[in-house]
């Protein structure tokens, strides 16, 4: 397979361009929208672009677990907004990672583009325990599809699953109003900090296959056995 590198910087972009976009396992990057085989890292290794048809995902044992121990947390969907909760908890979270992730909220979302200026229809989740924000995320609306985006946690809750818990809200939201397809972003062949997005449920997972320019089920991928068996023994 010949790697790849793409990346385009429309003035506009409708919520029908965003769902072609996707289709053909392309995503948001700052205010641009890009598509790539491979993660240059101590070597080249090759992505899997995610999605899943909303349809299919079932609430499983595990999901509910994450549920059940998040029952005491509210949460509110909106518009996005970034406040200054939502840059404190980022940084907080920022300082706690030992891998590379956005500088900040505005970073990720906008790049070097004026903040709040944006052709894409973003949405932000924000969980709070009372009135400490402590989880937030934001996803992309499409006409039929959602992406997320970035999604970030006080990492003193970090038994509570809220990255998942997170995913999680978005698909109740997205099947509440009727979407049809979500994209959590992408797996790496050879690095395992992305496997957490199979947790919807790794047989209704579904790759991108650029040689056929198709998505097909994950199960079917050459790299299934090693990252499914790398995942359950996290």
């Amino acid at each position: 397979m010949t790697p790849y590198h793409f990346s385009l910087s429309p003035q506009f972009i409708s919520g029908s361009d965003l769902d072609q976009y996707l289709a053909l396992g392309w995503f948001r990057m700052h205010q641009n929208i890009f598509t790539i085989s491979h993660l240059h890292l101590d070597k080249p290794h090759q992505v899997h672009w995610l999605r899943y048809v909303l349809a299919e995902i079932e609430n499983k044992s595990s999901h509910q677990r994450i549920r059940n121990r998040a029952k005491n947390f509210r949460y509110t969907f909106e518009d996005c907004v970034i406040r200054d909760e939502h840059k404190e908890l980022h940084r907080k979270y920022r300082a706690s990672i030992n891998f590379d992730g956005a500088w900040s909220i505005e970073e990720c979302l906008f790049g070097d583009e004026p903040v709040n200026d944006s052709i894409y229809n973003t949405k932000c989740i924000s969980i709070y325990d009372q009135d400490k924000l402590i989880a937030a995320g934001y996803f992309d609306l499409g006409a039929s599809t959602a992406a997320s985006i970035l999604n970030f946690f006080d990492p003193s809750y970090r038994q509570y699953s809220l990255g998942k818990y997170l995913i999680l809200l978005t698909v109740d939201y997205l099947k509440a109003n009727d979407f049809e397809l979500y994209y959590p972003g992408y797996l790496v062949e050879s690095v395992s900090k992305m496997d957490y997005k199979l947790f919807l449920g790794e047989q209704d997972a579904q790759y991108f296959d650029p040689e056929i320019v198709a998505w097909r089920y994950f199960p079917q991928s050459p790299f299934f056995a090693m990252i499914s068996a790398r995942y359950h023994s996290n």
